[in-house]
């Protein structure tokens, strides 16, 4: 949702990026709930329907700083949770939480700078619910959860997967994890990543064995498509709502922490925790409150833009047939106005294999992905 906003400042105002990304960082936190409210209303199937959103609400949601910078209708204009939860997994939600309470207690990190102050405003209300008049963004389910806790949550039943650490105060986390997770996600996302490699290499392979499975890739998409929709609870063939909330939710949280790291801003330099990026800027900051970034960050901050654009790739069910494979491995189309995403595939493969300590450029044991049986019409 952050970033997003920032490109649709920075397109429509117009501004240079590094004054669209001030913008964002300096308003009001009411515009900023205003916004993402605003955001959920341009999408939410319910509020074109028969439940359309109350006047009142809407005038709110339509008297913010951003209100002109709206999404297209229908259009989800937030990061998928995978992204959110790789960014998670650089600690900075809890650096930031160090952060603020420090600076509302203490005088460690120096006197905020008015920028900083704003900023702090903003973070408070997005990491804490202060001042939010939409608290139910901070934590959806279940009632009076903590915002990490949720999003644990949401990790586990889509991506079977937990944070890679415990609490601030570095206990076992505890939440509910719910009835139904895909634990068998990663392995055949890591399948898949394999190919993707296999049928990159062999793009410019014109004389030896061309190893790439256009048939094989499908099949292992489609498997992940299946996984996704069935903790969304759509309909057949069609993606739900269950976790968007949540999903928009982490993506404000952590936007909002990537967008902070992305250059020198007013808190890092307030904090005197300047670096060349984002990874440096969170390790400092990480030192000035005693909370250690995770040692891999770079490689979480690098993948998350594209882990999410491939993933609402297959989440879509655009690759329908191995005919359709090459859009998950092309960098140019063979058909001429064919979005194609080599290029973030290459850089997920590349960073995650580094985060992971996996080589997942060598093929591991095989997963299996059943065919589905489908329906036919009858003649």
């Amino acid at each position: 949702m952050i970033p997003q906003l920032v490109e649709r400042i920075r397109v429509g105002a117009p501004l240079p990026i590094d004054q669209a990304r001030e913008a964002v960082l300096t308003a009001d936190p009411l515009d900023i709930v205003l916004h993402l409210e605003q955001v959920w209303a341009s999408y939410d199937p319910a509020a074109i329907g028969p439940l359309p959103i109350a006047p009142a609400r809407r005038t709110l949601m339509m008297s913010g700083q951003f209100a002109p910078f709206a999404p297209g209708a229908n259009e989800r204009a937030w990061d998928h949770l995978g992204s959110s939860y790789v960014l998670e997994n650089t600690r900075g939600v809890q650096i930031f939480k160090r952060i603020v309470r420090e600076y509302r207690s203490g005088v460690a990190l120096g006197i905020p700078s008015p920028a900083t102050l704003r900023w702090l405003d903003a973070t408070e209300a997005l990491l804490f619910g202060a001042a939010n008049p939409f608290s139910g963004w901070l934590s959806t389910s279940p009632t009076g959860a903590d915002g990490e806790m949720v999003r644990r949550r949401s990790y586990w039943q889509l991506f079977g997967l937990d944070l890679a650490f415990g609490t601030d105060d570095n206990r076992p986390p505890v939440y509910d994890k719910g009835t139904a997770a895909n634990t068998g996600f990663v392995g055949v996302f890591e399948e898949l990543l394999f190919e993707l490699w296999q049928a990159i290499t062999n793009l410019k392979n014109f004389s030896g064995v061309n190893s790439s499975d256009d048939d094989r890739i499908f099949r292992l998409t489609e498997a992940l498509m299946f996984m996704l929709r069935a903790r969304r609870q759509g309909p057949l063939n069609t993606a739900g709502t269950v976790l968007l909330r949540e999903e928009l939710a982490a993506a404000t949280v952590l936007g909002w922490i990537d967008l902070t790291l992305s250059s020198n801003s007013s808190l890092v330099m307030d904090a005197g925790a300047q670096a060349t990026s984002a990874a440096g800027r969170l390790s400092n900051l990480g030192a000035k409150v005693g909370l250690a970034a995770h040692s891999r960050s770079t490689s979480l901050f690098e993948m998350a833009a594209e882990l999410s654009k491939i993933l609402r790739v297959i989440e879509s069910g655009v690759v329908s047939g191995p005919e359709y494979s090459y859009i998950l491995y092309r960098e140019t189309p063979p058909v001429p106005g064919v979005k194609v995403y080599g290029a973030e595939a290459r850089r997920v493969i590349t960073e995650w294999a580094a985060a992971t300590g996996k080589d997942i450029k060598a093929r591991g044991k095989p997963v299996e992905t059943a065919r589905r049986a489908r329906l036919v019409a009858v003649q």
